[in-house]
C-alpha cells in the first residue's frame, strides 16, 4: 500500500555513491553498514507497508502480553522481576531512566543472541547520557523507515524522483564531515547527514551549496538549527531548486512561529516527528497537524501517572512505550519523559490509533546573544564523550553575553584534579561560542531524576 507515494521506476533518477562522493569527498561513507542495510530491505518494506495500511484504518489486534513477550525481555536484567513472566501489561511494573542508570548492565545484547550490536549513547537532554543497543534490523529501520513514514501518515506523495531523499542538518560535532547512508531500496535516493556550524558563515555557505547540487526530497534538522538558519534563508533566499517536497523537524516541539517562517522560506508542508534515541520513531503529524503515535511499528503506548501529580492537570500523565522490536533493548511501560495529553479517539483525518491532544517538555534553546549572533547549544554534545570525569552540567544564560556553567563531576574524582577538570569543561564551552562572552564556572550537585532536567537554561528576557 506504500507505492502510491512513491514514484514509478521510469521518473527515478539516481546517482551513485561514488557520483556523491565524487562532489563531497569528505563524507564518511560505511561501505560494510550499507551492505547489511540492503539485506533488511525486505523486512523495511514489509514494515512500511504494514504501516501505511495501518494509516489508512487497518488497525492491528490490540496488544496483550503473553508468552513471547515475556520471552523477548527474559534474557535482560532490568526484567528480572518474576512479574514479566505473567500476569497483564497494566499490572508490570514502569521503567525510566533512573532505574537503567541505577541497574548494573541493563539491557545484555549477548544473551539476546546478539552477534553484531550498534551501541550508541542518548544525547543526554534530560540528564546524563545513556547507553543504547540496536539490533542491525533496528539500526536499519531507525535509519531509513522514520522519514518515508512521516510522509505517508502526512499523504504526502510523489516521493523518490530524485537522487538524495534527505539531508538531516545537525551542528553535532561527532559527525564533522557529515556522513552518506546509500538507499538500501530502489524507492528513494540516499540520505545524507551534513554537519553546520551555524558560527561559521563560510560553514553556511557550504550547507546552501549542498542542498542546490543535490536538491533533496526532504530537509531535516531540529527547531533550534532551524531557527539559526532562518536567519540566513530568509535573507538569502531558498538554498534549492525545485525545493523540498517536506521539512522534518525533530528533537523537541517546534514553536508556531519558526513553522510558519519555514513554510513562508519553502513553499512546503512542515513536519513534525517524534522520536527517542531509546526507541527512535514514535511517529509524527498527518496534514491536519495532529501528532500519531505508531502502534504498527511499536506494541502499546500509554499515559501513565506523573512521578508528582501535584505538578500535573487532570488529564495528564507521562508518555509511557512497550517497543518490543529492538530485542537486545526491548522496552517495556518505558517513561519517555514527557507529559502528554494522550486520546484514542479517532482524528478528524480519519485514521485510527492514539493520538497526543498536548505534549509537554520537549523544547530547545537557542541562545541570543545580541547583534544576530544565536547559539545552539546542541553544539556540545559530544561533552560527556570528551570529559570522562563529567557527571552533569548547566548552562545558564546570565546577560546576552555571559553565563555560568554548573559541572557536577562523577563520584571518586580526585579532590586535587576538580578544579583543572571543571576548567576543561568551562573552557570548551568557552570556545564553542561564535562571538566572545564570559563563561564563568562553579561545581555544583546537580539533580536530573523524576523530571525533565533543563540542561540549557536562560534569564535573559526579550
Amino acid at each position: 500500500m506504500y507505492e502510491k507515494y512513491f514514484v514509478g521506476p521510469e521518473r527515478r533518477e539516481r546517482r551513485s555513491v561514488e557520483e556523491v562522493l565524487d562532489l563531497f569527498p569528505k563524507l564518511a561513507f560505511d561501505a560494510e553498514r550499507a551492505d547489511e542495510d540492503r539485506e533488511h530491505t525486505p523486512h523495511l518494506l514489509e514494515r512500511l507497508s504494514l504501516f501505511a495500511a495501518y494509516v489508512e484504518g487497518h488497525t492491528p489486534e490490540p496488544f496483550v502480553w503473553d508468552r513471547r513477550a515475556s520471552e523477548v525481555v527474559a534474557p535482560h536484567p532490568v526484567y528480572r522481576d518474576e512479574a514479566y513472566r505473567r500476569g497483564d501489561l497494566r499490572d508490570l511494573p514502569t521503567l525510566d531512566r533512573a532505574r537503567l542508570r541505577r541497574t548494573q548492565r541493563p539491557f545484555d545484547p549477548e544473551a539476546a543472541g546478539a552477534t553484531s550490536v550498534y551501541e550508541n549513547r542518548t544525547s543526554g537532554t534530560s540528564g546524563a547520557p545513556l547507553t543504547i543497543y540496536y539490533s542491525p534490523e533496528h539500526m536499519a529501520r531507525s535509519l531509513h523507515l522514520s522519514l518515508p513514514m512521516a510522509a505517508v501518515r502526512a499523504g504526502i506523495r510523489g516521493l523518490g524522483a530524485r537522487p538524495v531523499f534527505s539531508v538531516l542538518v545537525t551542528d553535532n560535532p561527532a559527525l564533522p564531515h557529515g556522513a552518506l547512508l546509500p538507499t538500501p531500496w530502489e524507492l528513494s535516493g540516499h540520505r545524507l547527514i551534513w554537519h553546520v556550524d551555524t558560527a561559521d558563515p563560510a560553514s553556511v555557505d557550504d550547507l546552501d551549496t549542498m542542498l542546490r547540487l543535490l536538491t533533496p526530497e526532504v530537509i531535516s534538522s531540529k527547531p533550534n538549527l532551524f531557527r539559526i538558519l532562518l536567519e540566513h534563508w530568509e535573507r538569502a533566499g531558498v538554498p534549492a531548486a525545485p525545493g523540498p517536497l517536506f521539512l522534518a523537524s525533530g528533537g523537541a516541539m517546534l514553536p508556531d512561529r519558526t513553522r510558519e517562517r519555514l513554510r513562508a522560506v519553502f513553499s512546503c508542508p512542515v513536519l513534525s516527528v517524534y522520536s527517542t534515541g531509546e526507541a527512535s520513531y514514535l511517529g509524527s503529524e498527518c496534514a491536519l497537524g495532529t501528532m500519531h503515535l505508531n502502534e504498527a511499528l511499536h506494541e502499546h503506548f500509554e499515559s501513565v501517572p506523573l512521578e508528582d501529580p501535584a505538578t500535573g492537570e487532570e488529564g495528564l500523565g507521562e508518555l509511557a512505550l512497550t517497543s518490543l522490536g529492538n530485542t537486545y533493548m526491548p522496552l517495556v511501560r518505558y517513561r519517555v519523559g514527557d507529559t502528554v495529553r494522550l486520546s484514542r479517539d479517532t482524528c478528524a483525518c480519519g485514521a485510527p490509533g492514539p493520538v497526543l491532544d498536548e505534549l509537554r517538555g520537549r523544547t530547545t534553546l537557542v541562545f541570543d546573544l545580541g547583534d544576530g549572533h544565536m547559539l545552539s547549544p546542541t553544539r556540545y554534545m559530544d561533552l560527556f564523550k570528551n570529559h570522562s570525569e563529567l557527571r552533569e552540567y548547566q548552562l545558564v544564560q546570565r546577560t546576552p553575553r555571559s553565563f555560568l556553567v554548573r559541572i557536577d563531576l562523577i563520584p571518586g574524582t580526585p579532590s586535587d584534579g576538580r578544579e583543572a577538570a571543571c576548567v576543561r569543561v568551562r573552557d570548551a564551552i568557552a570556545s564553542g561560542m561564535p562571538v566572545e562572552a564570559e563563561v564563568a564556572w562553579e561545581e555544583s550537585t546537580l539533580e536530573t531524576e523524576g523530571t525533565k532536567f533543563a540542561r540549557f537554561r536562560s534569564e535573559v528576557t526579550a
